[in-house]
């Protein structure tokens, strides 16, 4: 996952290789952006070119300017000359995060559509979306299975298979800071649709009603969900679960250096079983700390 700027900058443990390679190579001041360095640690130049509006003309006019430093280096400046080993790397409070066995693994995407004065300036232009996991451990999601798995079995889903889809900052990239009771209305049914063998198929709707009134929030949103699942009985494994959410949110508090144009926008989501589901995803929710928690990732 990525780690900010001031993540790096008080870490406690300066000593350690990866945080001493970063320190010099910023000179003890991190800052964000895209850089090019080469593994000797030489600077070669920072590629962000335009903002709010990326100029990849000029990214580029950069990068071939910073390929053209690493040529001209001493081979010495150009390669790391050690072997690295995990006791190289700093340690994160999220390295403890761990998903449990047997999650149900979510890729989720979501996107705000056009409205009037909008520029990208605001996050929630459509020009930007918003890429996520969405886990629930199986403790959470034999909620989304009725009682009897037979067809026209049905049940009302509650707790965090219904609450966490909306309010983890799912719904649009700049998403505003929503908790369970800001959820004033809504339910969410799991219907059993057919059975075949052990492939039991299920049909998934979610309607949610919100208002915030916290310090950082004064949004609403108004939004319906619709989901179909397929899940084999005898493994206990869910082979499809396919997500979509269409919703209107209104921002509360129109803050000038957040937000431009129209406070209320339609936002859409979707999600499915993420396919990188193996070691080589190192993806974490992007809520990890608040919306789930260490202790989440050790109770499964």
């Amino acid at each position: 996952m990525a780690i900010d700027d001031v993540a790096y900058n008080q870490h406690p443990d300066k000593p350690r290789y990866e945080r001493r390679w970063l320190g010099d190579l910023f000179r003890e001041n991190i800052q964000q952006g895209i850089y090019v360095a080469s593994s000797g640690g030489q600077y070669l130049g920072r590629m962000n070119a335009g903002w709010p509006d990326p100029d990849a003309d000029e990214t580029f006019r950069l990068l071939r300017q910073a390929v053209g430093a690493y040529k001209r280096l001493p081979q010495e400046q150009r390669v790391l000359r050690r072997t690295l080993t995990a006791a190289d790397k700093l340690k994160w409070e999220s390295d403890a995060f761990v998903k449990p066995a047997g999650t149900l693994d979510l890729r989720i995407s979501s996107r705000g559509y056009t409205f009037p004065g909008m520029t990208t300036f605001d996050q929630r232009h459509p020009k930007f979306y918003h890429l996520d996991r969405l886990w629930f451990k199986p403790s959470e999601w034999r909620a989304f299975l009725p009682s009897s798995l037979t067809a026209g079995a049905k049940t009302t889903v509650t707790g965090a298979p219904y609450n966490r889809i909306v309010l983890l900052s799912h719904m649009q990239a700049g998403q505003s800071a929503w908790w369970d009771s800001h959820i004033r209305g809504g339910k969410m049914e799991s219907t059993v649709t057919q059975v075949s063998g052990d492939e039991v198929s299920l049909r998934i709707t979610a309607s949610y009603q919100m208002k915030a009134d916290s310090e950082w929030c004064r949004d609403t949103y108004n939004g319906s969900l619709l989901a179909v699942a397929n899940y084999n009985r005898r493994s206990q494994t869910w082979s499809k679960f396919d997500l979509a959410m269409l919703g209107t949110h209104t921002v509360g508090m129109m803050m000038s250096n957040l937000h431009v144009g129209d406070p209320t926008q339609q936002v859409a989501v979707t999600a499915s079983l993420n396919p990188l589901a193996n070691e080589a995803d190192r993806m974490l929710p992007m809520n990890w700390k608040y919306g789930y928690s260490i202790r989440w990732a050790q109770t499964p």
